[in-house]
């Protein structure tokens, strides 16, 4: 297991009275001598707790693991760190500011789209290196024009398709009968592919990875379709669906930035009207 501490709310009075130094090398000391002291508590509690012998209460140590500059820490098992020192060895090189180390965040899901990762690391870093917040927010307008501007269905959400032929049988025999979203919309892909006599385009089958896209009011009324991943020319009848771009933006950008720094109560609406506003000046 491990414990993330700070020993600046303990040392915060001398510190300011520049009786203890406080810059990275005497930090990453601090903690080491840290570790051994801890260290050399064990013997005497492992004999008082559990009556295990010097000879067997070795075998429990800590180790220091990273020295960070700054973290975020969003809730159980999910946060952030930018790393200084990663077990004795020196990340805040060649310009380098650290190395982020994320736990249980957005950035590595396989449901975020790749471009989403990196922006998603951008904002993190741009949080841990502590930027100001009106930076921070403006990179996030930025964030959204940028998507505003990509092809609809190249803003949609990246699944994988498992037993398809499953839920297919199941539905055969109950209209009704429960199927998970990017699955119904992996089928709708297939149908709409056949209504249109589109003998070209790939069928999404069992273990395919696809991307699902949100729609807006049609004729069929289908709520999503997905299309496989390795479909290299989209056809023009896919193309010509009436996409729903807000729902996307929701689950793309702002419930991302919401699990990533909603903690740290930014004003991520301003960002949407940041966006609103500029787009009504542009000719």
């Amino acid at each position: 297991n491990s414990v993330y501490f700070s020993a600046f709310p303990v040392l915060e009075k001398e510190i300011k009275e520049g009786k203890i130094p406080w810059d990275k090398e005497s930090v990453i000391q601090l903690y080491d001598q840290i570790c051994e002291q801890a260290n050399s508590t064990f013997g005497d509690f492992m004999l008082e707790a559990f009556h295990c012998p010097s000879s067997r209460s070795g075998v429990i140590q800590a180790g220091r693991e990273i020295v960070a500059q700054s973290g975020l820490y969003i809730t159980k098992k999910r946060y952030a760190a930018l790393v200084i020192d990663d077990e004795g060895k020196r990340t805040d090189v060649d310009g380098k500011s650290g190395k982020v180390k994320a736990m249980g965040l957005d950035l590595r899901r396989s449901d975020t789209p790749v471009y989403m990762q990196d922006y998603l690391k951008e904002v993190l870093l741009m949080v841990l290196e502590d930027y100001p917040k009106d930076e921070i927010l403006e990179r996030i307008t930025e964030i959204r024009q940028e998507f505003k501007e990509m092809p609809s269905w190249e803003k949609g959400t990246p699944k994988k398709v498992n037993n398809l032929t499953t839920y297919q049988d199941a539905m055969k025999k109950n209209t009704k009968a429960t199927v998970p979203g990017h699955v119904r919309a992996s089928l709708n892909w297939n149908t709409l592919k056949k209504m249109n006599s589109d003998t070209f385009s790939q069928d999404i089958v069992d273990g395919m990875k696809v991307i699902v896209c949100k729609l807006k009011n049609n004729p069929m009324n289908y709520t999503s379709i997905a299309y496989p991943v390795d479909q290299l020319c989209l056809p023009e009848w896919f193309k010509e669906l009436n996409f729903d771009d807000d729902t996307m933006e929701e689950t793309i950008i702002d419930k991302k930035l919401r699990n990533l720094i909603g903690v740290l109560n930014y004003d991520l609406e301003r960002t949407k009207r940041d966006t609103t506003f500029n787009s009504l000046f542009d000719w």
